[in-house]
């Protein structure tokens, strides 16, 4: 007959610890399963709760845990179901659990699965015997001792406290549980509800744009159901990495009876590159921050176009761009200013320089210009220096740190400036004299007209100069073509005083009027012919007793030379000859200022005129040039006495002869002085005749 396990029962045993086999394994793998998953959830809960990492951490986090939650179901379900559990795996499991049954279970199986008794290979008693031990065996053996158990319900146990535990966290603190489905599930950024809430100001989304090079203060207000955190710090990483700052605080403790606020601040100087930013402070965080650097906006070109008052008859003219500008008061000034990125705002301000008062707004940014990089300010006139203040603010909403200034400098319209003097004219003028005024008129633009004012006594006169009305920004009156003035039909009189003042003034159009300037007075004493020729005289004398003094002065020069036993007399002479060239020369002068005088006053006749010029000018001139000139460059380059000497003799003896002739021009002088007094005493006794005459012929026609 043939053997069967079925027919002993093995079939039922093993099928049963089959199936138990199975159950097991999915049970335990389950909660496995469920443990790991618990676990990962409440690592990423604690991670996220803690740091708060931005939402790829959370993806990756969340990727962790199904991660290991899929190798718990592939390794150790799906792959341990896939293994096929064989009759004689199953029978040589059952014995090993009990050795004392032996293989019988075993041989059986074995024998059920290869040849029959039929075959002539197997012994029907021994099969008999083995089948009948096997009906023993599946009466003894139950299929559960095979398992531990007592793990499997530990395990299946734990996993069900931590699903549990884990759900009845979840119904009870249901807003935490949302806030982790949202956060890991749905990777949003909300925060964490927690006792200290952070909020950063001026952070929009999370980010911050600021200029390049500014100082950044970032504000953090905290609040809090109990206590406010003492520490608040801020962490920011750059292209060095992470650096950690302690924030300070600002102003003082709110609190409104549930929570309780404070202001928290640190300013991060010159930031120059992007920035992440992070806040900590108590269980709160603030992550995600950015500050954005972006360059601000900033004048591209500046174009300033000048229009100068009317009267200047000057069309506009383009300025150079700089931090001052001067142009002329009451100029129109059109500024153009174009910028380096695109604008949403730009406001012009201005101000007189030094006011405290608020900028008055000039022009704006015309929204609807596409171009939105240009904006035009108009000054209709600069009346006083004015500070214009230009204000832009980019799309980024960026303002310019220190607003672009311009200062427009009013130069106002200068009064004339007058650099005269009076030429020939000593401190004393006959009234029959002619004024030469030399020098210079000038003005900044140009001069209207300028006059001569004489004043004397109960008189007064404008004498115009006429060279100044043709407006030309300078009047020159050279020494060749002075502005001669004369003083004939003013009926001067010996003894009166007479003052002289030019005055100009300039063609300015503005509202205060025509810029008016006068040169210094002088003052001149009115003489008769007689008394100037005199004072004149006595100059003369002067001049001939200076010119004396150095003729003397070089001879006894010369005589020391001649007398003196060294060979090196050259510097000696020298300076004897330097100093006697100073003296002629002011001597010179001295007599052509006579000469001046003498024709100003009208006093200078061809006789007196000849030898002032021919008998003492000319042979000074004549003398400083050649004679002296000679003798110097010999105690220069010679060094022989006699070269030296030579020539020295030669300039005395010149020197000599022109001081004669001045002394025969004073004798003369004196001669034509005594005359000039005898014909005063004749004509005072004329006078005298005819006042007696008349006195007696009163007398004649009184008596009776």
């Amino acid at each position: 007959m043939d053997a069967s396990p079925s027919t002993a029962g093995v079939g039922r045993l093993l099928a049963a610890i089959r199936w138990q086999a199975r159950a097991w394994v999915v049970v335990e793998s389950l909660a496995v399963l469920a443990l790991a998953t618990v676990a990962g959830c409440w690592a990423a809960y604690a991670i996220d709760r803690l740091v708060e990492p931005p939402a790829w951490v959370r993806a990756v986090l969340l990727a962790a845990v199904v991660a290991v939650a899929a190798w718990i179901v592939v390794v150790r379900l799906v792959a341990r179901f896939a293994v096929p559990l064989s009759d004689e795996s199953l029978a040589l499991a059952v014995e090993r659990a009990h050795p004392d049954i032996g293989d019988a279970l075993s041989t059986l199986v074995s024998c059920a699965g290869g040849a029959t008794a039929a075959d002539g290979l197997i012994d029907r008693d021994l099969l008999a015997r083995t089948e009948a031990e096997a009906r023993g065996i599946v009466a003894r053996v139950r299929p559960r001792s095979l398992f531990r158990l007592r793990r499997l319900a530990g395990l299946t146990a734990l996993a069900a406290v931590a699903v549990a535990v884990t759900a009845g966290a979840a119904a009870a603190r249901p807003g935490l549980a949302g806030v982790w489905m949202r956060r890991l599930i749905c990777l949003s950024n909300e925060t964490w509800p927690r006792r200290v809430r952070l909020e950063a100001e001026s952070f929009v989304d999370g980010r911050l744009v600021v200029a390049r090079g500014a100082d950044v203060d970032v504000v953090v207000r905290a609040t809090a159901l109990g206590p406010l955190p003492e520490v608040v710090e801020l962490r920011t990483r750059g292209r060095g990495g992470w650096r950690t700052d302690r924030m300070g605080t600002r102003g003082g403790v709110g609190d409104d009876g549930l929570t309780s606020g404070q202001t928290f601040g640190h300013v991060l100087p010159a930031v120059v590159e992007d920035l992440d930013v992070e806040v900590r402070g108590g269980d709160a965080r603030l992550h995600g921050l950015r500050l954005a650097v972006v360059d601000p906006p900033a004048i591209d070109t500046l174009s300033i176009t000048s229009t100068p008052p009317p009267y200047l008859a000057v069309g506009p003219q383009r300025l150079p761009a700089s931090r001052l500008v001067p142009v002329p008061r009451g100029s129109r000034v059109d500024l153009v200013v174009r910028t380096t990125k695109p604008l949403t705002a730009a406001v012009a301000l201005a101000r007189a320089v030094g006011s405290d008062a608020e900028p008055a707004p000039l022009a704006e940014l015309d929204p609807s210009d596409p171009n939105r990089r240009t904006i035009t300010v108009g000054i209709a006139s600069v009346d006083a220096d004015t500070e214009v203040l230009v204000r832009l603010t980019d799309d980024d909403g960026i303002t310019n740190r220190d607003p672009v200034a311009v200062v427009l400098a009013a130069v106002p319209d200068a009064p004339p400036r007058l650099t005269l003097r009076l030429a020939g004219i000593g401190p004393a003028v006959t009234p029959g004299a002619v004024l030469p005024i030399e020098g210079t008129i000038t003005d900044d633009h140009g001069v209207a007209d300028a006059a001569v004012r004489l004043d004397w006594g109960d008189g007064k006169r404008d004498v115009p100069i006429e060279r100044a009305t043709q407006g030309g920004a300078e009047v020159a009156l050279p020494a060749d073509r002075p502005e001669r003035v004369p003083l004939g039909d003013l009926g001067l009189a010996a003894g009166m005083r007479l003052a002289v003042t030019v005055a100009a003034r300039d063609g300015c159009g503005l509202a205060a009027g025509a810029n008016l300037a006068a040169g210094d007075t002088w003052t001149l004493d009115v003489v008769s012919p007689e008394a100037l020729r005199a004072a004149l005289e006595a100059r003369e004398v002067m001049l001939r007793r200076r010119f004396e003094a150095a003729v003397n002065d070089l001879s006894r020069a010369r005589d020391a030379a001649v007398e003196a036993a060294e060979a090196d007399v050259g510097p000696r002479l020298g300076e004897a000859i330097a100093r006697a060239a100073g003296e002629t020369d002011e001597v010179a002068a001295g007599f052509r200022s006579i000469r001046r005088e003498l024709e100003a006053n009208g006093l200078l006749s061809p006789e007196l005129d000849g030898r002032l010029t021919g008998e003492i000018l000319d042979p000074l001139a004549a003398v400083l040039a050649g004679d002296l000139a000679v003798a110097a460059k010999a105690c220069r380059s010679s060094a022989d006495r006699r070269s030296i000497l030579s020539p020295v003799e030669a300039a005395l003896a010149r020197m000599r002869a022109i001081l004669d002739r001045m002394l025969e021009l004073e004798s003369v002088n004196e001669v034509v002085e005594r005359l000039r007094g005898v014909i005063d005493a004749q004509e005072r006794i004329h006078e005298d005749t005819l006042e007696m005459k008349r006195k007696r012929g009163r007398e004649a026609l009184e008596s009776p």
